[in-house]
């Protein structure tokens, strides 16, 4: 049974219990008027059995949601390519090369042990042989192609202003009158063999203030 009519079924009890112990009016109005007033109270309990029926459907109904947002998403710009500087690669290549050779000498009895260096004079770069007590004669094989200072140091007593070279004063032959002791700067070829580089010039005070290198193999420091 709806609600409405259970409401209407209990005012029409209630008026029948009032009408049964109340004492019969002597006037037709009141009936009247409590027939007027029964109509009133149940048309205004209908209205609220529809008022509460409706907001219990709109409460049973889903709360309505709003449509799906776009989530704005920030676009993460691309990683760019950073460039790779290209690897260089050694291409193996056959240097040309070539050799050198000479007398030793001393002035003395006893050709003391000597390190003999061939020096590049553009690179720096040297290359070295020790030659023992009177050893008369050296021979570099296969010296990269250039030109090469070639000096003789003292191995057992080293020293910054008594060693040795192949300058000018070589190729004077070693003469009183020939000052020159100037460096001569030695080509080697590819595939000869440069002779008579003595370095033998053992004659000059001070040979660092003339810029003969010193010993390369030594730290002199």
């Amino acid at each position: 049974m709806k609600k409405s009519g259970y409401l209407l079924l209990l005012g029409l009890s209630l008026v029948l219990l009032v009408g049964a112990c109340a004492p019969v009016p002597e006037s037709p109005d009141v009936e009247a008027e409590l027939r007027a007033t029964l109509v009133a109270m149940n048309v205004e309990q209908t209205l609220q059995a529809q008022q509460i029926e409706t907001l219990q459907s709109q409460l049973a109904e889903p709360t309505a949601t709003c449509p799906v947002c776009t989530t704005e998403t920030q676009e993460t710009p691309a990683a760019s390519a950073t460039p790779v500087p290209p690897t260089a690669t050694l291409t193996p290549t056959s240097q040309p090369t070539g050799s050198i050779s000479g007398k030793l000498g001393y002035p003395s009895s006893q050709i003391p042990p000597q390190r003999i260096v061939a020096i590049n004079t553009v690179t720096g770069h040297y290359w070295w042989q020790n030659a023992v007590t009177n050893q008369t004669t050296y021979r570099f094989e296969e010296l990269p192609v250039g030109n090469y200072y070639v000096m003789a140091y003292l191995i057992e007593n080293p020293s910054r202003d008594h060693y040795a070279g192949y300058s000018v004063f070589v190729t004077c032959g070693l003469s009183v009158g020939c000052s020159d002791h100037s460096l001569i700067s030695v080509e080697i070829k590819a595939g000869q063999e440069t002779g008579g580089i003595d370095p033998i010039d053992w004659y000059t005070s001070d040979p660092e203030a003339l810029g003969w290198p010193l010993d390369p193999t030594i730290n002199w420091n």
